[in-house]
């Protein structure tokens, strides 16, 4: 067996160094264990806390996204209708004064047409007098130079009534 001891070399005193350099192993990973493991760990706990708090808190902005998103939608909705209502009663209060304005405006037409007629009559009616007037006048002229030339006036008188009774009173009236 010294051959066998002589190989692996196993004295006390390197049993001695292994045990030491098992419990400094022991003692430096729990002292690195306590002073860089435990806080990395923690780090690592309170990053993945944060994390989760932060997905967490962006679930529930999107929850809220997607609410105020129907909202507006809704209002949008809302508002457009109410744009859609506006637009009609718009159109038909246009048309209704449309129709109020052209009534009117048939009315006026309407107005001045019988206005226009009975200018038109009343410029006959002074037409009519005038050419009667001329009538007349002329008549006098043509009665005074014919007495003058071959009628006394007794002949005049009766040439006179006799013209007035052929022309008519109805012409005098019209």
């Amino acid at each position: 067996m010294s051959d066998l001891s002589r190989i692996i070399g196993f004295d006390a005193q390197l049993i001695f160094d292994s045990i030491i350099t098992g419990v400094n192993v022991l003692v430096l990973f729990a002292l690195l264990s306590y002073l860089l493991f435990d806080p990395i760990r923690k780090v690592l706990s309170d990053r993945t806390e944060r994390i989760n708090k932060e997905l967490t808190d962006a679930d529930k902005k999107m929850k809220e996204a997607e609410s105020l998103k129907l909202e507006y939608e809704n209002k949008l909705k809302e508002v457009k209708s109410e744009v859609s209502k506006m637009l009609d009663e718009a159109k038909k209060n246009a048309n209704l004064l449309s129709d109020d304005i052209v009534a009117k405006a048939k009315d006026e037409a309407k107005a001045i047409v019988e206005r226009g007629q009975k200018e038109i009559e009343l410029e006959k009616e002074k037409a009519i007098d005038e050419l009667k007037k001329e009538v007349v006048n002329i008549s006098t002229l043509i009665a005074t130079k014919l007495i003058k030339k071959n009628i006394n006036e007794k002949d005049a008188d009766i040439m006179f009534k006799e013209t007035l009774d052929q022309i008519g009173e109805k012409t005098w009236q019209n």
